[in-house]
């Protein structure tokens, strides 16, 4: 496999990390702890996802400290994700009878993928212009299989090396997703790093 480049300069210079916000020190203290069901809120599919940022942060810390014990990467950093993504919840991709497909990433149903797939419009960058696409997503039954598949796809594909075991050094694992190529959009790293740093601050 071709090695992936170095850090651009300008976002290596930066060496962003999360401040020690409360918030922070709360997700980095569940890094070696299980979510439990009890301290995650179950939905059913048909209800709406968390209608504030600070509410949808609340909901995803739990789920997210699996999924970022084995990136090696604070759990803030993947609600900060699900947040760019998703719309911090408002933008959830769903089926056409209105269930929730709790895609909170983006991920596209790949040829291999066995599970639901949900038909949606997105947005690619072709040529640094934007353009609208009809696009095939997967489709999770819960928050938590959202988290447990999106660790999955970071830690198995090759592209993605990079980004795991950065820590709470934004800059690097955003500059990561953006170099394997996660998204077409050429700000997306800058775009991600910002959600994070709201999340942490929340």
């Amino acid at each position: 496999l071709k090695s992936l480049p170095d850090v651009p300069a300008e976002i290596a210079a930066e060496q962003a990390v999360l401040p020690a916000a409360p918030v922070v020190r709360k997700a980095l203290g569940a890094y070696e702890a299980a979510a439990t069901a009890e301290s995650a809120p179950v939905l059913t599919g048909t209800e709406p996802l968390p209608g504030s940022k600070q509410s949808f942060v609340d909901t995803m810390l739990p789920h997210a400290s699996q999924a970022a014990a084995r990136l090696g990467v604070a759990p803030e950093v993947l609600v900060g994700h699900a947040a760019l993504e998703s719309g911090w919840g408002q933008r959830a991709i769903r089926h056409p009878d209105g269930r929730n497909s709790y895609n909170l990433f983006g991920i596209k149903a790949t040829p291999g993928w066995k599970g639901d797939v949900v038909a949606t419009m997105t947005t690619e960058y072709e040529g640094g212009v934007a353009q609208k696409q009809l696009g095939a997503f997967r489709s999770y039954p819960s928050l938590q299989a959202a988290f447990d598949d999106y660790a999955r796809l970071l830690a198995e594909n090759p592209r993605y090396q990079q980004a795991l075991n950065q820590g709470q050094n934004v800059a690097g694992f955003a500059s990561a997703l953006q170099r394997g190529g996660y998204a077409t959009d050429p700000a997306y790293a800058q775009k991600l790093q910002a959600v994070i740093r709201t999340v942490a601050s929340i």
